[in-house]
């Protein structure tokens, strides 16, 4: 003979749940034995989401060859350079970020390809970063990107237009553009 299956009801009756507020009763299956194994696994598996993205927080940079922008707080205190940086980049720690999540784009719009890696910005920086390397490293990414199509024609046609490219690059972007174009400007 089967042994039948008998569905699980708490032991504690509605009336004996201690009140949490007057009027609300609080139902906590949890103390029970045979819930715990599915919070323990659901605790688990949170961990495990939780320690995977933080290990592709850690690995992207490290693959990229920027990872010493892991370290950056986003402190914002390389902003006071504003005044002072001579290619008037305002958000250096936007071209940090975006350095290290591999954001082409969003380099180019924050001005990283006009950066002249003086090295004004790197006594504002509380934890030390080389932060001219970071940003040769991101100029460097980004017309690999440029030249692997992985960035769309019109925007670097725009980001031209706009003057956001320095004068290292842009005799390299127009050739590119016009390669694009088949030869026409």
């Amino acid at each position: 003979m089967a042994r039948e299956k008998r569905k699980y009801t708490p032991k504690r009756e509605d009336g004996t749940q201690p009140i949490g507020l007057p009027g609300i009763r609080r139902l906590q299956f949890f103390t029970n034995l045979r819930d715990r194994a599915l919070t323990k696994n659901l605790n688990r598996l949170a961990m495990l989401g939780i320690g995977a993205s933080l290990a592709l927080d850690v690995a992207k940079p490290v693959a990229t060859g920027v990872p010493q922008t892991i370290f950056c707080y986003e402190c914002r205190a390389c902003y006071a350079t504003q005044d002072k940086c001579p290619a008037a980049i305002a958000y250096q720690a936007e071209l940090i970020v975006a350095a290290r999540v591999g954001d082409h784009w969003r380099f180019i719009k924050n001005g990283g390809m006009k950066c002249l890696r003086c090295g004004g910005c790197v006594s504002f920086c509380v934890v030390n970063l080389d932060l001219p390397r970071i940003f040769s490293r991101g100029q460097q990414r980004v017309m690999e990107a440029m030249e692997q199509g992985r960035i769309p024609r019109r925007r670097i046609r725009r980001a031209l237009e706009e003057g956001l490219f320095g004068r290292e690059f842009i005799d390299r972007v127009v050739a590119w553009l016009d390669k694009q174009n088949g030869g026409r400007a």
